[in-house]
């Protein structure tokens, strides 16, 4: 099983302990532990976790709130907040960056094991969007600063998360963005897309095979599904035992 990794951000020495060995007690994937808004955005771009528990007083000159805005300029990973702060100001700060929950401390374990539950469980859900494309099968993709190429989405075999970088598999070759992968999923806005891991996006009409967790992409390409997306996916299709 595929366990659900979880960056710690959090300045106090024994809450940060506590936090990691509540974690670990449960089968959660500590990443690592940092205490600075900076160390944290560094991470996130190399690692890619799950979640992140964010304190929202940092040591630096991030705090945890500036931290979370800069995050997700990049990246589309929920965030939970703590804070022995419940003001007004504060709080309203805080939700203009769409956290997945905000805890106050002290918090009891049951209370940060069902936010974290909550959390994952949400941000493995598709997205409802809607789109205002004039052109509902196909993208522009940015080749460098002066041309673009037309894809169509029947092309499209997946798409794969780089940290704050992403690529766009062909039939005739790899294209790598500087865009997130949840930027370029945006954008196609299609249902023929689906994810199946933190980091990869399929076209299920490419899907040849399955075999346990990998899911076969035609004679060259796999990827390898999250069990936490296994039901989604498998919904996609027609099943005959």
């Amino acid at each position: 099983m595929e366990k659900i990794s979880v960056l710690i951000v959090e300045d106090q020495l024994l809450i940060a302990q506590n936090l990691k060995a509540i974690l670990t007690d449960h089968d959660f994937d500590v990443l690592e532990t940092v205490v600075s808004g900076e160390d944290a955005i560094d991470l996130v771009n190399k690692t890619l976790p799950d979640l992140i528990l964010m304190d929202i007083h940092l040591a630096g000159e991030l705090d945890g709130i500036a931290t979370a805005e800069k995050i997700r300029q990049k990246h589309d990973i929920p965030i939970i907040y703590l804070s022995d702060h419940t003001d007004s100001e504060t709080v309203d700060r805080a939700k203009k960056t769409f956290p997945a929950n905000y805890l106050s401390k002290p918090f009891r374990t049951g209370d940060l094991l069902r936010a974290l539950e909550i959390a994952f469980v949400n941000a493995a859900k598709p997205a409802k969007t809607t789109s205002t494309s004039k052109l509902k099968d196909r993208i522009f993709i940015r080749i460098d600063n002066q041309k673009s190429k037309m894809i169509s989405y029947e092309d499209i075999i997946y798409l794969e998360a780089d940290r704050a970088y992403s690529s766009v598999m062909t039939d005739e070759k790899e294209y790598k963005l500087s865009n997130n992968m949840r930027i370029i999923s945006d954008q196609i806005n299609s249902s023929d897309f689906i994810k199946v891991s933190r980091k990869h996006i399929i076209n299920i009409n490419r899907v040849t095979g399955i075999d346990g967790n990998m899911i076969k992409l035609g004679d060259k390409h796999e990827v390898q599904m999250s069990k936490s997306y296994r039901d989604d996916v498998m919904s996609c299709f027609n099943l005959i035992k």
